[in-house]
C-alpha cells in the first residue's frame, strides 16, 4: 500500500493577526489632512480602498509611510471671524464737472461676513490657512458718486464743480468768488468786501437764521422767502442764496464794497 504524503491541516482556532491601532490612527490623520488640502498624497484613492481581507502588516506599513509625510508637531485648528464688506463704488460721469473732481452722493453702507478658516500650525507657529466657509451676514449697499470728466478751464464746468462743493463755509466762499467774478466782473478787492460782509451776517452758513429779525441764509435775506425768486430750494441750497445775494447787492449798492460801507455805517445793508 503506497504511503501518501503527510500534510498538516490548518488549525480551526488560529487567531488572526491583531491590527496595529496606532498605525490606523496615523493613517486616519493623514486622510483628514489630505481631505483639507494640506498634504499631497502620492497614491490614488483606489490604492487605499479597503480590501476584502485586511492585511494588517501592509496597512500598518502604508499608514507609517503616510504618517512620515507629516512633520512632527503639526496641529490644526478651526476659527471664525467677522469681517467688513466694503461698499462697491458706482460712478456717474458728468462732463459739466471738472476732471479730477468726485462728489459722493451716497456713501453706501458697509456689510458684514463671517469667514471660517482651518489653520495649520507647526510647533505652535501658523504655517497655513484655508477658507472653509464664507457666509454673508449683511449685504453692502453701493456707494454712488459723480465723477467729473469736463475741462476745468471751461467757466461753465468750473462753476458747476464749485456748486457741487458747497454746503460748508469754505465751499460756499469758493463758489461765490468764482460766480461773482464771472457774472459781475467783481475782482479780488470786491470779493474781500463781500467775504467780510457775509462773514458779519452769517459766517457763510447757509442755514443761519437771525432769531430776532428772522433774516435767513448766507446773505441774511429778510424775509428769507425773497430768495424764492432765484429758486424754490432757497432754504437749503447755498448756490441759490449766493446768486440772490449777489443780485441784491448789485441792484441796490452796485458793489460789495459799497454794501459793506453801508453795513458799517448803519448796522445793516
Amino acid at each position: 500500500m503506497a504511503q501518501h504524503g503527510r500534510h498538516r491541516a490548518p488549525g480551526r482556532h488560529v487567531r488572526p493577526k491583531a491590527l496595529d491601532v496606532r498605525a490606523l490612527a496615523a493613517y486616519a490623520v493623514v486622510a483628514v489632512l489630505v481631505t483639507a488640502g494640506f498634504v499631497a498624497r502620492p497614491h490614488s484613492v483606489a490604492a487605499h480602498s479597503v480590501p476584502a481581507v485586511i492585511d494588517a502588516k501592509a496597512l500598518a506599513t502604508s499608514a507609517a509611510s503616510e504618517a512620515a509625510m507629516i512633520p512632527a508637531g503639526l496641529t490644526t485648528a478651526t476659527v471664525s471671524e467677522t469681517t467688513v464688506l466694503a461698499p462697491t463704488k458706482k460712478a456717474t460721469l458728468d462732463a459739466d464737472i471738472a476732471q479730477g473732481m468726485e462728489f459722493v452722493m451716497n456713501p453706501g453702507v458697509e456689510g458684514k461676513q463671517r469667514v471660517t478658516y482651518q489653520l495649520v500650525f507647526l510647533d505652535g507657529k501658523q504655517v497655513a490657512r484655508k477658507v472653509l466657509v464664507r457666509k454673508v451676514l449683511k449685504k453692502a449697499t453701493d456707494a454712488v458718486v459723480i465723477r467729473g470728466i469736463g475741462d476745468p478751464k471751461n467757466v461753465k464746468v468750473a462753476l458747476a464743480s464749485a456748486a457741487r462743493d458747497t454746503g460748508d463755509p469754505a465751499g460756499n466762499k469758493n463758489f461765490a468768488a468764482l460766480y461773482v467774478q464771472n457774472t459781475y466782473g467783481w475782482g479780488n478787492d470786491q470779493f474781500v468786501c463781500l467775504s467780510t460782509l457775509w462773514t458779519r451776517e452769517s459766517h457763510w452758513r447757509h442755514q443761519a437764521r437771525n432769531r430776532s429779525s428772522g433774516a435767513y441764509g448766507i446773505a441774511q435775506a429778510l424775509p428769507g422767502r425773497k430768495m424764492s425768486k432765484v429758486g424754490s430750494d432757497w432754504r437749503t441750497n447755498p448756490v441759490t442764496q449766493i446768486k440772490w445775494g449777489a443780485s441784491y447787492i448789485e441792484g441796490r449798492y452796485g458793489s460789495p464794497c459799497k454794501a459793506l460801507k453801508h453795513s458799517y455805517t448803519h448796522g445793516w445793508y
